[in-house]
């Protein structure tokens, strides 16, 4: 059997390698783009490791009075950074109170269905309340509290829809206007550590799903039939949803108004890149930056048009699928993020990293830009980045 695993692993290994030529010629739509070189040896890029061991901080916050960031860990906890102090303090837990000891620090994904695994976080501006999409325990609703909001309780849990549990919780986002909840559940088949096996296998069971606080509190389904739908963003004028639908690599427009002049369809494409898209956060400048994970290879469309390969990918161990896609992201110029003009999808502006930062910043997953600084968030480093841009 080991063998059978460690020929599998080859033979991805081989094919990966083999499609790397033709998936580093740089696309027509990035020609002529500004481009935000990160780390040029000019010391502006710092790193904020994450408290208590802990490791992947996803997805950033920060609360109405301009506190933080804050960002969810891979040991359920949620973390408030305190600038003045260079420290990190406890904001909420996912987790049941009796298992935060033994889960705080961890980075075990085999624990995160105990510990939790909190990804999107938004706060209601007028409320003061946070909102988390935990991967494994749902919607979350941490209330302000002068103890930092230590309680909090789920608001679409792990029951919301009769006996079947939350899969995949992943991107969230709240209308100022509303208070309307908005998120996204990546697959109703898999959890978020089988997030490859999403791709491999084209799941399409991702849903976008809104949240009514003010009219009951049910939970209603928007759109399904979605390949790994991630991050959310709010556009500018409160008309539409920005969404990250990964598989494909695209950035979908979902109008909350459907009966506005510029909308055409309840669901349309704004851009289709060549990279695995995370999440979206409006820019101060104008558009909107896309956190990008990784480039988007021909693996995983070989293994949707080809059954054989799908069940040896889907065969193996996912640490050794992810070790052959990443042999694409190790060549080249690596772009962490894009921002897009929020009325066409075009690139605008592109965020890329060279040198050691190369390995630092192997993976991406938010980039979110305030006071003149950007902030970098990724699911599997053990630390923030802060780049001034200025």
């Amino acid at each position: 059997m080991k063998m059978a695993v460690l020929a599998g692993a080859a033979v991805v290994a081989v094919a990966a390698a083999a499609m790397v030529a033709a998936l580093l010629s740089s696309p027509d739509a990035l020609r002529d783009v500004a481009v935000l070189e990160i780390g040029g040896g000019e010391g502006r890029v710092e790193l904020v490791p994450v408290d208590a061991g802990a490791a992947g901080p996803e997805s950033l916050a920060f609360d109405p009075a301009g506190g933080g960031p804050y960002a969810g860990v891979s040991d359920g906890r949620v973390l408030r950074w305190v600038p003045g102090e260079r420290r990190w303090e406890e904001h909420s837990a996912s987790c049941a109170p009796e298992l935060l000891d033994s889960c705080r620090g961890s980075q075990d994904p085999g624990r995160e269905h105990e510990c939790g695994r909190p990804l999107g976080l938004k706060f209601n501006p007028d409320t003061g309340e946070l909102y988390v999409a935990d991967a494994y325990h749902g919607l979350r609703m941490v209330a302000p509290g002068p103890g930092g909001g230590k309680a909090s309780r789920p608001v679409a849990p792990e029951w919301w829809q009769g006996a079947r549990a939350f899969s995949f919780a992943n991107g969230v986002e709240v209308d100022p206007g509303t208070g309307a909840v908005y998120f996204t559940e990546t697959s109703t088949r898999f959890q978020r550590r089988e997030f490859l096996r999403i791709v491999v296998s084209g799941d399409t069971t991702g849903r976008l799903l809104r949240y009514d606080p003010r009219g009951g509190g049910g939970v209603e389904v928007l759109a399904d039939g979605l390949a790994f739908p991630n991050g959310l963003a709010m556009s500018s004028d409160g008309t539409h949803l920005l969404l990250a639908e990964t598989t494909t690599g695209r950035i979908l427009r979902y109008w909350l108004r459907p009966t506005a002049p510029k909308a055409p369809a309840l669901l349309e494409e704004v851009a289709r890149l060549p990279w695995f898209p995370d999440n979206i956060r409006m820019s101060p400048r104008g558009g909107f930056w896309v956190g990008l994970h990784a480039r988007r290879g021909k693996l995983a469309q070989y293994c949707i048009s080809y059954p054989w390969l799908r069940r040896l990918v889907l065969a193996l161990p996912p640490r050794h699928v992810q070790r052959a896609s990443s042999l694409l992201s190790r060549l080249g110029r690596q772009v962490i993020a894009l921002r897009l003009s929020e009325e066409d999808g075009r690139v605008v502006e592109m965020a890329s990293v060279h040198g050691d930062l190369r390995r630092v910043f192997r993976s991406v997953s938010e980039v979110a830009e305030r006071n003149g600084s950007i902030w970098i968030g990724s699911v599997m480093s053990p630390f923030l980045g802060v780049y001034k841009l200025q």
